[in-house]
């Protein structure tokens, strides 16, 4: 068995957290256009283009994040994938068009490249700042859309969305009373279902599920993946067979093999030699499971730490 095997779903992080991957294409981002020297930074020198293009392209990607958590978590449920995505992206546009703006107008004269302004968009601009932080906007849009989608290119590779499964109460105006068997039927297919979005060389045994935004980091007992997904979703579709553990961690109750403590920090440490941070509240329900005699382990930090 290889523990440390980690296999992509097709995402263009790979086995990376999505704050060190949104850090990287930024990086990438940067040096592309201080290369290629495109016509908003014409004229200005290297380091100053560099300086530009650090500024604006950091503005975009963090406003894209912050777009993701307002609304993401809220939509996934709902809506299809591709809409959730755009109306993510079209957020981050918006939210990063003020602020652009305002720093443009604050930039020094060294670092503001000279443009004609013979186009439509700036004599538009030239009518009132409302009119000025529009043209913005639509400056701004495409690319940062365009950066957006590709960034989250598995969204549509993948033809399903983990809402798929719903609960037989989902729309309905009335609640709908599930027998034993009923559920136990529902609960199997939900488990199906998610477990048919993982890659089949990773098998069925699921270990732990870690969210990272709108991503899942997945682990069984041959590798991990990421997938697109909600953890409340999953936890869901998982059932009884473990518990959210941490509001950014789910285990398995059979993948534990003992609770250790770092300082005031409580662990899972998995059969996988993962540790997952348990929540000051699920302590209790944690050792539980193990009776009262657990050992707590004190450890030192080790690069087997869940994202």
């Amino acid at each position: 068995m290889n523990r440390n095997a980690a296999v992509s779903s097709g995402t263009v992080f790979g086995a990376w957290a999505l704050g060190r991957s949104i850090a990287v294409v930024g990086a990438l981002l940067v040096i592309t256009f201080v290369v290629i020297e495109p016509e908003a930074s014409r004229g200005l020198g290297v380091a100053a283009r560099t300086v530009f293009w650090v500024i604006h392209v950091g503005l975009g990607l963090v406003s894209l994040y912050a777009a993701s958590w307002l609304v993401l978590p809220h939509m996934m449920k709902s809506l299809p994938a591709w809409l959730v995505l755009l109306v993510a992206g079209t957020g981050g546009a918006l939210l990063v068009t003020p602020v652009s703006y305002l720093v443009e107008h604050a930039l020094p004269a060294s670092l503001i490249a000279v443009e004609d302004e013979d186009g439509w968009l700036d004599v538009f601009a030239s009518r009132g700042w409302w009119q000025a932080i529009a043209a913005e906007f639509l400056q701004l849009a495409p690319a940062t859309l365009s950066f957006w989608m590709i960034i989250n290119l598995p969204l549509f590779a993948q033809r399903r969305s983990f809402g798929d499964a719903r609960d037989p109460n989902a729309g309905s105006a009335e609640p709908v009373d599930l027998d034993k068997a009923e559920a136990g039927r529902y609960a199997e297919s939900a488990r199906a279902e998610f477990i048919s979005r993982l890659p089949e060389s990773l098998g069925t045994n699921v270990i732990a599920i870690s969210s990272d935004l709108h991503y899942l980091h997945v682990y069984t007992d041959l590798g991990r993946c990421m997938i697109l997904g909600s953890l409340q979703q999953a936890a869901d579709s998982l059932g009884e067979s473990g518990l959210r553990v941490h509001r950014a961690h789910w285990v398995a109750r059979g993948a534990i093999v003992k609770i250790v403590k770092n300082g005031h920090q409580w662990y899972c440490l998995l059969s996988n030699d993962l540790r997952i941070p348990i929540s000051r509240r699920n302590k209790s329900t944690v050792a539980g499971w193990f009776g009262h005699t657990t050992k707590i382990v004190p450890v030192r930090k080790s690069r087997t730490d869940a994202h």
